[in-house]
């Protein structure tokens, strides 16, 4: 399964080495699918003025080719490009033509326009491709060896998710991690003011039987008790994995609003390569 339907993946840069941190899974993965790099920077010339953004831009061009050099990635045509205006809908116009988005969550520095988390969480929130979002601070973590986790939660999207993390996982020589977090719901009324006695035994065996049906044999469950998304963070830690790959949730404008409540917690507090993908029909 191809998610990555096109040959260019989009690389928001703002000059700094936080916003660099997305280049090492970017530079993989672009390998990987076969597609080339694009390498964007945004100039906001609404204050600064035309003739500084030009300078602006001829600036960022220059850095571009040495970050490639050194990161040993092949520029052709189109392969450095630069916006003007805000910083995320100028990216979020360029991802149309893209079939990936690679960015760092934090980024400061060097040029003007820093992607910094409001910017960053526009572009996830408004992206109608899948967006990996690398963490832009700590030690740079590129592609390792650790497995690839994926919550599931029994809906289409979350499969859609597996099927989308079973293929990077082949490309790249990765294990996947399953993941069902499950919680007893708290009473909703007199008439329910308690569960059996082996309610929450009941919910695990179920969520065992559902990752046992949708599981390949090299694939490793998981089943946990407690919230969602605290649940993902936590196995993303102890098994070292090297990706998280979720499903977002809503559609058009309520995903902008709400990327699905577990989804945004996790992108806010994992502190390892994230891959969001988009509802599938807008």
């Amino acid at each position: 399964m191809n998610e990555f339907a096109s040959t260019s993946f989009l690389v928001p840069l703002d000059g700094s080495s936080a916003a660099e941190h997305a280049l090492p899974w970017a530079r993989a993965l672009a390998a990987a699918y076969g597609s080339r790099l694009v390498l964007m920077h945004v100039v906001d010339d609404r204050e600064a003025g035309r003739d500084a953004a030009v300078k602006a831009r001829d600036v960022f061009v220059g850095y571009a080719a040495e970050v490639a050099a050194r990161e040993q990635i092949p520029l052709g045509e189109g392969s450095i490009e630069t916006g003007f205006g805000p910083a995320a809908p100028a990216v979020l116009a360029a991802s149309e033509q893209a079939g990936l988005v690679v960015l760092a969550s934090h980024g400061r520095g060097g040029f003007q326009a820093a992607f910094l988390g409001s910017v960053a969480d526009k572009i996830v929130r408004g992206a109608r491709v899948p967006t990996l979002v690398v963490p832009g601070t700590g030690p740079v973590r590129g592609p390792g060896e650790g497995p690839i986790v994926v919550p599931l939660d029994g809906s289409p999207e979350g499969e859609r998710a597996l099927a989308v993390a079973r293929d990077v996982a082949e490309k790249l020589g990765r294990e996947i991690v399953l993941l069902r977090a499950y919680s007893v719901p708290p009473p909703a009324g007199a008439e329910f003011a308690y569960y059996p006695a082996d309610w929450a035994t009941q919910l695990e065996e179920a969520a065992a039987a559902y990752l046992a049906e949708v599981a390949k044999s090299t694939e490793k469950p998981f089943v946990v008790h407690g919230p969602a998304a605290q649940a993902v963070v936590d196995l993303a830690e102890s098994t070292d994995a090297s990706l998280v790959v979720m499903a977002s949730g809503g559609k058009g404008l309520a995903r902008r609003i709400a990327l699905g409540s577990t989804t945004d917690r996790v992108l806010h507090s994992l502190h390892r390569p994230l891959l969001i993908l988009p509802p599938a029909h807008e």
